[in-house]
């Protein structure tokens, strides 16, 4: 009972909160809408909070047990795990031992290039990823080359870029993310019929993949065709 009551007494002060919202207050001015979506808002926050806090303790539990055997591959593991919730920062220092301990392992040094990109040193991540290719020229299906041509753009390097993406494409086929690298790369070196040409493909290539990429896929069009119009 006492959970409930607190629970409304929330909802009501999000309501005193976000009337004095600018160009949204008119909404929780309304009586009874205003309820509903304060408490949407409010659960989506608090659902939020509660699955964050969950994953937090998953990953402390796993960085104990993970850290119980110090090797690189335990590291690296933790490395990915901790890049793949978001943690990049905190996953850099555990990919580092594990590409120091296994430097023959692409998947170490793809996984801190994609750490150290996340958190905006692309110089560093370019390294980490031309290190990821030379150990294996096709690691996750070309993955690292697409977040090489990524890193070479963050880092001014548009030509470095385009030799990336064209290089996924002559090994793996074109697919709507190296395409619209493509385009992003020949729109930095002032080729612009090019790069308008590669974000128009993005779409039809994006219609070819699986259920399970359609989204992404969408997602790929939706910035090309953004892009596209700048």
């Amino acid at each position: 009972m006492l959970r409930l009551l607190g629970y409304v007494l929330a909802v009501f002060a999000l309501i005193f909160v976000l009337r004095h919202v600018p160009g949204l207050g008119w909404l929780f001015g309304i009586p009874f809408l205003n309820f509903l979506l304060a408490a949407a808002i409010l659960s989506a926050v608090v659902g939020w909070w509660t699955s964050r806090a969950v994953e937090t303790r998953r990953l402390r539990r796993l960085e104990r047990e993970f850290g119980a055997v110090d090797t690189p591959h335990n590291q690296g593991k933790l490395g990915a795990l901790l890049l793949a919730s978001g943690r990049a920062r905190r996953a850099i220092p555990h990919l580092e031992r594990a590409a120091q301990g296994e430097p023959e392992r692409a998947e170490w040094h793809h996984r801190l290039g994609a750490a150290r990109l996340a958190v905006g040193d692309p110089r560093a991540a370019t390294l980490a990823l031309e290190r990821a290719l030379a150990a294996d020229p096709d690691h996750a299906f070309g993955v690292p080359r697409l977040r090489l041509a990524e890193a070479r753009l963050a880092a001014g390097e548009a030509a470095g870029s385009l030799a990336a993406a064209e290089a996924f494409e002559t090994r793996h086929g074109p697919s709507a993310e190296s395409a619209y690298r493509r385009g992003l790369a020949l729109r930095a070196l002032g080729r612009q019929t090019e790069a308008r040409a590669a974000f128009a493909a993005v779409p039809g290539l994006a219609r070819t993949l699986g259920r399970a990429g359609r989204r992404a896929g969408a997602w790929w069009g939706l910035k090309a065709w953004f892009r596209a119009r700048l």
